[in-house]
């Protein structure tokens, strides 16, 4: 602790300004000649001393020098650290030699924090580790793993392999914590995934448990517990990438949560070449997001079917109509959150620009039959016929709200399922009945359309308290009801397209066509499999 020489006792003189302006300048000196070497805070221009009583002023002085004290054991633990780093570094590069690292400077760092103790004693969690991370290599989501890999399975054991299957993990982590708030990105847009360092906290959590004999454990906590996943996992490793072990079966009726679709020809049967083997893999990826189908409302896209589980059992199955191809229906977690009785319709962005104006345009008393309202940007509604529609043919920048009223022929028919959705998706029923015969159903604009939505509700109201007659009310009534959920109910918008269930391959028509650049990786399959 530096000391301070008293004062002259002069009230807010120049004198005393002067006195203490040179002791902080003395203090700032001096620890430069002592740290030729060292960055110090410069100082700045304090313009409260002057205003300061005498006691004040060498409190003040004081704190202003703890402050460049600071600054310097700062820059001191900063240099420290800067070398410790550079020499686990170049400690880390001489043990992998010309292999290459994904997340250097953080797998560098573990070490150095952890005494370059080995950090894979447990051969049954590497083993676990190389089973997923395998998997995960085989979907073709990123190529730069898929070389991470081959380099483990290239070097024996010793220190450069335990480094290179930290430095995967790592990998492994950050992607298995973050993959389901981005799977519309690295899923179904292959070659955007890039690997990054896990948080300090998660890396945090492994290292403990590594120290603690729990490693294990805690990448057994990684692998999702979806019995679908699993089961495709167990298939793939039992498969070639240039072959399969077993037949393929059709997507057949009745199968309960994942299909339902009815096969096209091309679907009779899954290929038996390489195609069939990185197509299960990517769909394993897409699985991992989805839990075990316990509770909850589950979409998969390209099946055209909505399942409704609850505690375990399957409470409604239905058709659903999905977003075409240029309006896809995204994948999606939420919850739903209400249902409405009787909903009107505010026609979305999208649809109002590219189907409703045009036919406007053509046509103002197409409004009126539709059942339409038209309201200005204050609140005021308008007559369709006092508006040139010609002129919002495909623009952006509509200044009119048109919603359709609630009644037999509204487009979301007699029920909304509410949930938040930033893509202002939800599920609904609708008037045309018949739209559920066709065998490709992907007709929408994005939203789901539910072909036993009258039954979908029944259930959720009477969980709500409802009963049947207050429901047949309500709608007669034509009256906009919301009814609060009372269930916990997630819903899972997927698209998985080819997966196993009880030792079968199923396949799926891949109608949004995420499937046909799967990317054909090229690790040592063999070598993998004999080392989990």
């Amino acid at each position: 602790m530096k000391t301070f020489k008293l004062l002259p006792f002069v009230v807010l003189s120049s004198t005393a300004l002067a006195n203490t302006a040179q002791v902080v300048e003395a203090q700032s000196t001096a620890v430069q000649v002592a740290q030729p070497q060292q960055v110090v805070a410069q100082p700045v221009a304090d313009t409260v001393l002057p205003q300061l009583s005498f006691e004040a002023q060498q409190a003040r002085a004081a704190e202003l020098a703890k402050q460049a004290d600071y600054a310097v054991e700062q820059e001191q633990i900063r240099q420290e650290q800067a070398r410790k780093q550079a020499e686990a570094e170049n400690k880390v590069k001489q043990a992998v030699g010309n292999n290459a690292l994904l997340l250097s400077q953080t797998t560098a760092k573990i070490y150095a924090d952890n005494g370059f103790s080995p950090m894979w004693n447990d051969k049954s969690a590497e083993k676990q580790f190389l089973k997923e991370y395998g998997v995960f290599v085989a979907s073709g989501v990123s190529a730069k793993s898929a070389k991470a890999l081959q380099q483990i399975l290239n070097q024996p054991e010793g220190m450069a392999r335990d480094i290179l299957l930290t430095d995967s993990f790592l990998d492994y982590l950050y992607y298995n914590k973050n993959v389901y708030r981005n799977a519309n990105q690295w899923l179904y847009n292959l070659g955007s995934y890039s690997p990054k360092a896990p948080s300090s906290e998660l890396i945090s959590s492994w290292t403990k448990a590594v120290r603690n004999g729990n490693a294990g454990s805690f990448v057994a906590g990684l692998v999702p517990q979806n019995h679908i996943y699993q089961q495709t996992v167990q298939k793939l490793l039992s498969m070639s990438p240039n072959g399969v072990a077993s037949s393929a079966k059709k997507a057949t009726k009745g199968k309960k949560g994942k299909n339902n679709a009815e096969p096209t020809a091309s679907d009779d049967s899954v290929a038996t070449g390489s195609s069939s083997f990185y197509k299960l893999a990517l769909n394993a990826q897409r699985l991992r997001i989805i839990p075990s189908f316990n509770n909850g409302i589950f979409v998969n896209i390209p099946s055209y079917q909505m399942y409704y589980f609850r505690n375990g059992q399957l409470a409604l199955q239905s058709k659903v109509i999905v977003g075409r191809e240029e309006r896809k229906t995204p994948v999606l977690y939420s919850k739903l959150s209400q249902v409405v009785v009787n909903p009107p319709w505010t026609i979305p962005p999208t649809i109002l620009s590219q189907d409703i104006m045009p036919k406007l345009a053509r046509d103002p008393g197409f409004a009126e039959r539709s059942g339409y309202e038209i309201f200005d940007r204050s609140g005021t509604k308008i007559n369709a016929r006092s508006v040139n529609w010609k002129q919002y043919v495909n623009s952006k920048n509509i200044p009119y709200t048109i919603r359709q009223k609630a009644s037999d022929d509204s487009a979301l028919g007699k029920y909304k399922f509410n949930m938040p959705s930033t893509d202002a998706i939800f599920l609904h029923d609708t008037p045309s009945r018949s739209l559920f015969n066709k065998e490709n159903r992907a007709i929408s604009s994005g939203c789901v359309r539910v072909a036993k939505a009258d039954e979908f509700a029944t259930l959720l109201l009477k969980e709500a308290g409802w009963s049947e007659e207050r429901k047949q009310n309500t709608l007669n009534s034509n009256k906009t009801t919301f009814v609060g959920i009372r269930s916990d109910n997630p819903v899972y918008l997927y698209y998985v397209t080819s997966w196993v269930e009880n030792g079968k391959v199923y396949s799926l028509p891949d109608i949004y066509k995420f499937d046909t650049r799967i990317p054909k990786t090229s690790i040592n399959w063999a070598k993998l499999r004999s080392e989990i």
